[in-house]
C-alpha cells in the first residue's frame, strides 16, 4: 500500500499495546469460545498443494518459508546439501527461514554465495540471535530472509525484531518489508516471520495473535501483512490465532514436515486486504522434487518448504481471488 520508508533496524515493543485497524487484541475471542471459522470456511476455496512451486514470472512473485534445521557447520560442510538448499531458494522471490543455529555469523552469507553461484543476485536481512536461557539450558537461532535483489526491494533496514520484554515467546518474531522491483504500481508488504516453541504452544499462539494485530497497526496505512513460518500447530488449533476476521492459513490440509504426517508451517493473511494472493499456495515435495528417499531428504530439513504467489503490482480493485482446490489454479 505504500513505498517501504527507510531507517535503521530497530527494535519494537509490539506485545500488549492496544489495537486499532477494526480488531482490538481484547476483541478476539478467547480460545474456547466457538469454532473456528474462519480456518474451516478457507480451507475448502484453497489447492490442495503442489509437489513443485510454479516458475516466478514477470507478473508475480513467490513468498515462501522454510524451517532449514539447524543450519549450522554439519550443513555447511556438506556439499550436496548446500546445493539443494541453494537451489530451492532460487525459486523464491522471498523466503524466510527458520533455525539458523550457527554462532558463526558468516553461515548465511556463504549459503547467499552459493544460491548466487548460478548468476543470481539474492540478497538477505538477518536477525540477531534470539532464544533464551533456562534452568534447562539455553537455546538460540536466528530468523532471516532471503531475497532476490533484482526483483524485490529490501533489507536491514526495512527490518525489525518484536520486543518482549515480558518473555511471552520463546523467540520475538523477525519483521520485514519488502516491496517489489519492475512495476508501475509495486506490491508493498510486510512479513512476520515466526517460529513456536511446540512446548509453549497454548501461550504463544494468542500471543502471536496480539503480535499480528499489533504489527499491523504499526505498519499502517500498509495492509498487505502477512505472517509465516514455523507455527507447530495444524490450523484447526491455532487457537487465538485463527479467530482474527479474515485472517486465514493458505496451507490447509497438506502436511509441510518431511515424513508427510503434519501441518506445522504456514502462511496467513487478511485474504480480503490482500488482493494480491492469487489464490495459489502450497508445499514443495522435496523427495519427489529431486527424487530422493526419506534419509536424503532429511539431511536437508525435517520441514518442506511452503510457498504462495502474489502479483508483482499492487491491487487496486479490491477483487480477491478464489482457487480451485483440484487444480490449484486461480481463476
Amino acid at each position: 500500500m505504500r513505498s517501504i520508508p527507510f531507517y535503521p533496524m530497530i527494535v519494537l515493543m509490539l506485545i500488549g499495546l492496544g489495537g486499532y485497524l477494526g480488531c482490538d487484541p481484547n476483541s478476539i475471542p478467547p480460545s474456547d469460545v466457538g469454532p473456528d471459522n474462519t480456518t474451516s470456511t478457507i480451507s475448502n476455496s484453497l489447492p490442495s498443494g503442489n509437489a513443485t512451486i510454479p516458475n516466478r514470472t514477470t507478473e508475480t512473485i513467490l513468498i515462501g518459508s522454510f524451517n532449514i534445521e539447524r543450519l549450522g557447520p554439519t550443513k555447511l560442510s556438506d556439499p550436496w546439501v548446500m546445493e539443494k538448499l541453494a537451489d530451492l531458494m532460487r525459486r523464491f522471490d522471498v523466503i524466510a527461514l527458520q533455525e539458523i543455529t550457527s554462532t558463526d555469523q558468516r553461515t548465511l552469507p556463504i549459503l547467499v554465495e552459493q544460491i548466487n553461484k548460478s548468476g543470481g543476485n539474492h540478497s538477505y536481512t538477518i536477525s540477531p540471535r534470539i532464544g533464551r536461557v533456562s534452568g534447562n539450558g539455553s537455546y538460540y537461532e536466528q530468523y532471516a530472509y532471503v531475497f532476490d535483489a533484482n526483483r524485490i526491494r529490501g533489507g536491514a533496514d526495512f527490518s525489525y525484531v518484536v520486543n518482549d520484554d515480558a518473555d511471552l515467546l520463546h523467540r520475538e518474531p523477525f519483521v520485514g518489508r519488502f516491496e517489489t522491483i519492475g512495476s508501475a504500481q509495486p506490491f508493498s508488504f510486510t512479513l512476520i516471520n515466526i517460529h513456536t516453541d511446540p512446548g509453549e504452544i497454548a501461550t504463544e499462539l494468542d500471543v502471536l495473535a496480539d503480535v499480528y494485530v499489533n504489527v499491523r497497526q504499526f505498519e499502517y496505512p500498509e495492509d498487505d501483512v502477512i505472517l509465516l513460518g514455523d507455527l507447530n500447530a495444524d490450523p484447526a488449533k491455532f487457537q487465538k490465532l485463527g479467530r482474527i476476521p479474515g485472517f486465514a492459513p493458505l496451507i490447509v490440509g497438506v502436511p509441510t514436515n518431511t515424513r508427510q504426517n503434519k501441518t506445522i508451517d504456514n502462511i496467513l493473511t487478511d485474504r480480503q486486504a490482500n488482493a494480491e494472493f492469487t489464490g495459489r499456495a502450497g508445499v514443495v515435495d522435496v523427495g519427489q522434487l529431486y527424487r530422493l528417499q526419506l534419509a536424503d531428504v532429511e539431511r536437508i530439513s525435517d520441514h518442506l518448504p511452503i510457498w504462495a504467489e502474489f502479483s508483482i503490482s499492487e491491487s487496486r480493485s479490491g477483487v480477491v481471488t478464489t482457487a480451485s482446490a483440484a487444480t490449484g489454479v486461480a481463476r
